[in-house]
C-alpha cells in the first residue's frame, strides 16, 4: 500500500471519526465544559500544524516553539488568576472568548510563518513529486474540513451570541483556512522548487547501475 493511499485512508478515518463526536456531543444532555472546549481546539489546531510538519518536515521547530510559549503563557495565566486580582478576571464571562481569540490569532502567526520558513531547494523526505502534489490537495480539503467541525463546536458552545467576538473569531479562522489553502495552492503550481529525496536517490540508483552495466 502506497503513502499516498494510506494518507488518504486516514483523512477518510479522521473525518468520520470527527464528525461523529461532533455529532454524538450535540445530542448530549451533559455538555463539555469550557475549558475542555477550549483546550481541546488547541490540541486539535497544533495536531493540525504537526500535521503540516510531517508533509513538509521543517514546521518541527516553530511547532515547538509555539507550544513552549504557550506553555509560559499558560503557567503565567494560572498563577495570576489565583491572586486576588485574577480572579475578577475569570468572573469576566467574556474571559473564554478572549482566550479563544488568542489561540486562533497566535495560529494563524505560526502558520504564516511555517510557510514562509520554506526555501527554495528545501527536501521533501518521503514522498515523490507526483504524491507531494496529490497530498497537498487532499489536505486542503481535508483540514478544511476539520477546521470547520471544530469552529462550529466554538461558536455553537462558546460564541453563540452575535458579537464582536463572534465575527472577531469567524473573520480570524478564514484568514488561518486562507493561508493553508493558498499556501499550499502556491507549493503544488511551485513543485519544483523542492528537492524530492527519493526521487533523487532512485535517480542516483539508476544512474549507478547504468555505469556498472558499462
Amino acid at each position: 500500500m502506497s503513502d499516498l493511499t494510506i494518507y488518504l485512508l486516514v483523512a477518510i478515518f479522521i473525518s468520520a471519526l470527527v464528525t461523529f463526536k461532533y455529532i454524538r456531543e450535540n445530542k448530549k444532555k451533559e455538555k463539555d465544559s469550557e475549558n475542555d472546549i477550549i483546550y481541546s481546539f488547541l490540541i486539535a489546531n497544533f495536531l493540525i500544524l504537526q500535521y503540516y510538519s510531517d508533509i513538509y518536515a521543517n514546521y518541527a521547530f516553530i511547532i515547538i516553539v509555539g507550544m513552549f510559549v504557550y506553555f509560559l503563557i499558560w503557567v503565567i495565566y494560572k498563577l495570576y488568576t489565583e491572586s486576588k486580582m485574577g480572579k475578577k478576571l475569570l468572573e469576566n464571562k467574556n474571559e473564554p472568548k478572549w482566550r479563544i481569540l488568542f489561540i486562533s490569532i497566535s495560529l494563524i502567526l505560526i502558520a504564516s510563518l511555517s510557510f514562509l520558513e520554506l526555501k527554495d531547494g528545501d527536501t521533501i523526505l518521503r514522498y515523490n513529486k507526483s504524491d507531494f502534489q496529490k497530498i497537498l490537495i487532499i489536505s486542503i480539503f481535508f483540514l478544511s474540513y476539520i477546521k470547520i467541525i471544530l469552529d462550529m463546536r466554538i461558536l455553537k458552545s462558546i460564541l453563540f451570541e452575535k458579537d464582536i467576538w463572534r465575527r472577531t473569531f469567524i473573520i480570524s479562522e478564514i484568514i488561518l483556512l486562507l493561508i493553508f489553502a493558498l499556501g499550499s495552492a502556491y507549493n503544488i503550481k511551485n513543485v519544483n522548487r523542492f528537492d524530492f529525496y527519493v526521487e533523487r536517490e532512485n535517480l542516483q540508483e539508476i544512474s549507478g547501475e547504468e555505469s556498472w552495466n558499462h
